[in-house]
């Protein structure tokens, strides 16, 4: 269970959220860093509560050295479909923009059934959101910032859906308040609200918010805010410039890697 989100803070800045939610209290998340590459590895067994039996594969967050920024959160899980957090390392890979990663993910499920989910692309000019449902998919393109929980808007909330419970409520107040939204700042406070309590956008009820990220690009450069925990709590929030393409180099990766809040992020060298 997830709470995302985008908006444009002005021509050329460009915001992408997350709040990743867990079906245990802790989480150690993986990172994949290349030159042109960066994501926070998905995991299709997040309702799990062993670490030991934890299933990664995809990016739940990333974003590219083009500029484009992509996320995802969870709607159904099904037997025998691949992994939704498949699709946003596509959309990276593929894709230069909003519009080429898009099609890259319809591509990808047109050949083989995914999990159901939502994704959310931005860049430096356009913006789209995806829902995926086993091999359907539905494109839009919103005008103005748009927020995603778990279930599907365009296609419409179905009763197998993983939450039936609060993703219809974290949308409404997540998309209220980003409709206020005018800074950075705001951002934050969107990520630790708790507007119906402890079902929030910080979550502390069915689900447990275990990281929260925010991607900013301005100026041509990506920067990633990232606490490991509950947004509202007092785990330091850390900001680190991505090394991505012209920037990279090993040592600037494995700066990066050893400064990044995770027990699990590789290790550098």
């Amino acid at each position: 269970m997830c709470t995302t989100g985008f908006l444009r803070l002005g021509p050329d800045d460009y915001v992408l959220f997350k709040n990743k939610d867990f079906g245990r209290a802790g989480f150690e998340d993986r990172i994949v860093l290349e030159r042109d590459v960066f994501g926070v590895e998905g995991v299709t067994t997040w309702a799990g509560d062993d670490p030991a039996l934890d299933c990664f594969s995809g990016f739940s967050i990333g974003a590219n050295s083009s500029g484009l920024l992509v996320c995802d959160s969870n709607v159904r899980t099904l037997d025998g479909h691949a992994n939704y957090d498949d699709l946003v390392e596509i959309a990276l890979r593929r894709g230069v923009d909003a519009a080429s990663g898009a099609a890259a993910v319809q591509e990808a499920a047109a050949a083989r059934p995914y999990l159901w989910g939502n994704l959310l692309l931005i860049d430096g000019r356009d913006q789209t959101a995806v829902e995926v449902r086993g091999r359907r998919t539905a494109v839009l393109r919103p005008t103005g910032p748009t927020a995603r929980t778990n279930h599907h808007v365009e296609m419409g909330v179905h009763p197998a859906d993983d939450d039936t419970v609060t993703t219809q409520d974290r949308l409404a107040s997540a998309q209220r308040r980003l409709d206020l939204a005018g800074s950075l700042e705001d951002v934050f406070a969107l990520l630790r609200s708790h507007d119906q309590g402890d079902t929030g956008v910080c979550n502390h009820a069915l689900y447990t918010t275990v990281y929260s990220y925010v991607l900013r690009r301005t100026a041509g450069v990506t920067t990633l805010f990232v606490s490991r925990g509950r947004p509202c709590g007092e785990q330091p929030r850390i900001e680190l410039e991505l090394p991505l393409d012209p920037a990279w180099s090993p040592e600037t990766a494995d700066a990066f890697l050893s400064a990044y809040p995770s027990e699990r992020a590789p290790v550098p060298g």
